[in-house]
C-alpha cells in the first residue's frame, strides 16, 4: 500500500531523513521511535505530502505526486502533534469537517461525526468550543476527525497518520484511543504513529521503526527492537527489558545515567 524509494527531507543544509526506504501494508499498526531531532514527524509529513522530498513516496501504487488532494483526502488522514483550533468551533464542527470530500448530505456527515464522538468519549462536548478544552480533550477530537474522515468501506485500504497521539492524554485515555486505533488496524488499514512511550508501543504496535539521525537502526516486532542494546544505541541510555506479566510483549525500565 505504502511505497518509500530512497527518501530524504532536507531543512536548510541538513538531511532530516536520509536515503530511507519502507514497503509498508495493512492491517499494520507501525510505531515510529526515536530520540528528539530523529526525523520522525519530517518522515510523517513526508509521507502525508505536506513536505518537498527527494526519492519517491507511492501510495497504492500511484506515486504521491499524481494524487490530488481530494482523492488524497479519501484515503489518509493526519493527526498533526502541532494543532491551533480555530475560534469559536465547535467539537462537532471540528469532527464533522473530516467528512469534507465525501459525497454526502450534511446530515450524514453529522452522524458520522457523532459516533466518532461517541468512540472518544466527547459526545458531552459536542457544542463546546474546541479552543476551551484541555489539550488531552482536543487531542480526542484530533482523533474523532480523523476517523471520522476514514470511516466507510469504499476506498479500500486507509492509511491514518498519527504524530504523538497519546502526548496529553491520562492513562485511561491512552490505552481507550489506542485501543481505537488497533481496531481501525484490523478492519484491514495501515496506521503510522511517532510515539515517544516506548511500552504503548510495544503493547499496540505490530511493527517498530527506530530512527536515529534519519535512518534506520532497525524495523520489526517490539520484540526483537525493545533490546537493550538497540535502545542504548537509539537513545543513549542504558534500559532493563522484561516481559509483560500478562502479555507476551517487552516492557521497558530506562536507568538513570
Amino acid at each position: 500500500m505504502l511505497e518509500l524509494s530512497h527518501v530524504s527531507v532536507r531543512r536548510g543544509q541538513r538531511k532530516v531523513v536520509d536515503g530511507l526506504s519502507l514497503c509498508l501494508s495493512g492491517p499494520q499498526f507501525v510505531a515510529v521511535l526515536g530520540e528528539n531531532g530523529a526525523g520522525k514527524s519530517t518522515l510523517l509529513r513526508a509521507i502525508a505530502g505536506d513536505l518537498p522530498f527527494s526519492g519517491d513516496i507511492s501510495l497504492q501504487g500511484c506515486s504521491l505526486r499524481h494524487w490530488s488532494a481530494a482523492r488524497l483526502a479519501r484515503m489518509r488522514a493526519v493527526m498533526e502533534q502541532q494543532f491551533s483550533p480555530p475560534a469559536q468551533m465547535s467539537v462537532l464542527e471540528m469532527v464533522t469537517l473530516g467528512r469534507y470530500g465525501h459525497d454526502e448530505c450534511d446530515k450524514e456527515a453529522r452522524l458520522h461525526a457523532q459516533k466518532w464522538l461517541g468512540y472518544t468519549h466527547l459526545s458531552e462536548y459536542a457544542h463546546r468550543e474546541v479552543a476551551s478544552l484541555s489539550g488531552g480533550e482536543q487531542q480526542r477530537v484530533q482523533l474523532a476527525r480523523c476517523l471520522a474522515q476514514l470511516d466507510g468501506d469504499s476506498g479500500g485500504q486507509k492509511l491514518l497518520l498519527l504524530d504523538e497521539p497519546t502526548s496529553a492524554l491520562d492513562l485511561y485515555h491512552q490505552h481507550a484511543c489506542l485501543q481505537l486505533v488497533r481496531a481501525f488496524t484490523e478492519a484491514g488499514h495501515l496506521v503510522i504513529a511517532v510515539m515517544h512511550d516506548v511500552n504503548l508501543a510495544s503493547l499496540y504496535a505490530d511493527q517498530i521503526l527506530l530512527l536515529k539521525n534519519g535512518k534506520r537502526i532497525i524495523q520489526g516486532p517490539p520484540q526483537q527492537v525493545l533490546q537493550p542494546d538497540t535502545l542504548k544505541s537509539a537513545y543513549q541510555i542504558n534500559s532493563h527489558i522484561t516481559p509483560h506479566p500478562i502479555l507476551t510483549v517487552p516492557m521497558v525500565f530506562s536507568m538513570p545515567g
